[in-house]
């Protein structure tokens, strides 16, 4: 990120902040009018909600926060905050389509007023070069992955006409490659990162192996055909009790057509499941099993941090294209592994395609400082919650970051989510 201040600095925040909005904008668009209040599943809150929480998020921490204004007075502020007295059930009650536009509007005409009068060239730690106005832009592309997967979940509440088929030819079968052990600085001091990503610290890691991709659909049907889901050897206790009242005996988004062809729920509608792209839609309890059916593990996140750390990003410190990654609502939906530049140790998809699970709890590092918030990270760092790295196709350029910590509850699948196997 820039360290440029004053005009030049806001004038690119103001860039980043338009461009952002655009596609904020414009997957609005695409949500039908019936399902902006509906919450597709008990995981989120409705689709509608989130696009008037990311103008309040917006406001509260850019007008509120670091410049001590008041924020927009029209009964509209609690209903878009995340908060606990503002249940999710209860976020039914917001606008229609031009009141959350207009909603938008405004408080986006409040941040650029309160930039234009910040002082950006400051100590203070939240004005800083802009810290408040990037904590919100990061916060939008946050929540427009959110929107895609709840695209993708609408059109399972939606009729569905089969589609043709790929015919399966034998895939890519996972190779491995020996990452040598050594010391590394894992974390980040990006004054731009999340305060999960701090700070940087040394960490030994001992010599493993790790897949050269993410598992691919052709391989999970494998597991599926072996009776991976079901049999309990394959599970632990919690997991093979969340499979049986999930009554989970596939991905969250695939079919079996009548001709025994599979297709998969896309944020589009139903499509033909490509047999090298990498398997989507598994909780970590899945993952799990499927490390155990394979006689393999999942890579702690230390290893994974270590296997990607050629630079900023997997393949060094260029930033992100389409040449290096499958990311930023491009393709709307994985595409065949290994299509992409990959790192120097001989890694594919280390960013983008899906995110990958870990074997790690989230948890904070050493010297960790909850900031600007607890909420963000540190109600979360109980044990309860997984990593996942490496971002999916929906994520953003900049949270393709190698530091970036993703955390789900192991039973979520409910996101872009895949894995990646490793080995001692």
């Amino acid at each position: 990120m820039s360290s440029v201040v004053g005009l030049d600095r806001k004038e690119q925040i103001r860039q980043r902040l338009d461009d952002v909005r655009a596609r904020t904008l414009w997957m609005l668009d695409q949500v039908p009018d019936e399902f902006l209040r509906v919450r597709v599943h008990d995981f989120y809150s409705p689709i509608g909600w989130h696009f008037g929480h990311v103008g309040r998020t917006e406001e509260f921490w850019t007008v509120g926060e670091a410049l001590g204004q008041p924020l927009l007075d029209d009964g509209l502020t609690f209903i878009f905050a995340d908060r606990a007295d503002n249940p999710k059930d209860n976020r039914v009650n917001i606008p229609d389509r031009a009141g959350l536009i207009d909603y938008l509007e405004r408080t986006r005409e409040s941040v650029l007023r309160g930039l234009e009068k910040a002082n950006l060239d400051t100590d203070d730690p939240i004005l800083a070069h802009g810290y408040a106005w990037e904590f919100a832009i990061q916060h939008e592309c946050q929540h427009q992955e959110t929107i895609a997967e709840m695209l993708q979940l609408i059109q399972r509440q939606r009729p569905q006409e089969p589609v043709e088929g790929i015919h399966w030819t034998p895939g890519v079968f996972t190779k491995f490659v020996t990452i040598a052990g050594g010391e590394f600085v894992m974390g980040s001091n990006d004054p731009f990162g999340y305060d999960n990503e701090k700070r940087e610290h040394l960490v030994h890691v001992d010599r493993f192996l790790l897949a050269t991709a993410p598992v691919t659909a052709h391989e999970w049907t494998e597991f599926i055909a072996e009776g991976g889901y079901a049999r309990s050897e394959h599970w632990t206790t919690e997991g093979w009790t969340w499979k049986d009242a999930e009554e989970a005996a596939m991905p969250e988004h695939w079919i079996r057509q009548e001709d025994g062809s599979w297709a998969t729920h896309g944020p589009w509608g139903l499509r033909a499941l490509h047999p090298d792209e990498p398997v989507c839609g598994i909780s970590a309890h899945e993952a799990d099993a499927y490390a155990r059916w394979a006689g393999l593990r999942l890579p702690t996140e230390v290893e994974w941090e270590y296997a990607a750390s050629a630079g900023r990003y997997p393949w060094g410190d260029e930033e992100p294209s389409a040449a290096h990654a499958n990311h930023g609502l491009s393709a709307w939906g994985p595409v065949p592994i290994g299509q992409h530049i990959g790192s120097p140790n001989g890694l594919y998809d280390l960013a983008g395609n899906v995110w990958e699970w870990t074997s790690s709890a989230f948890l904070p590092y050493p010297g960790f400082e909850a900031y600007p918030y607890d909420g963000y990270s540190k109600d979360h760092m109980k044990g309860a919650h997984r990593v996942c790295r490496g971002g999916s196709w929906a994520t953003s350029p900049s949270i393709l970051r190698r530091t970036f910590r993703n955390w789900y509850v192991p039973t979520y699948r409910q996101g872009f989510l895949g894995l990646r196997l490793a080995d001692s």
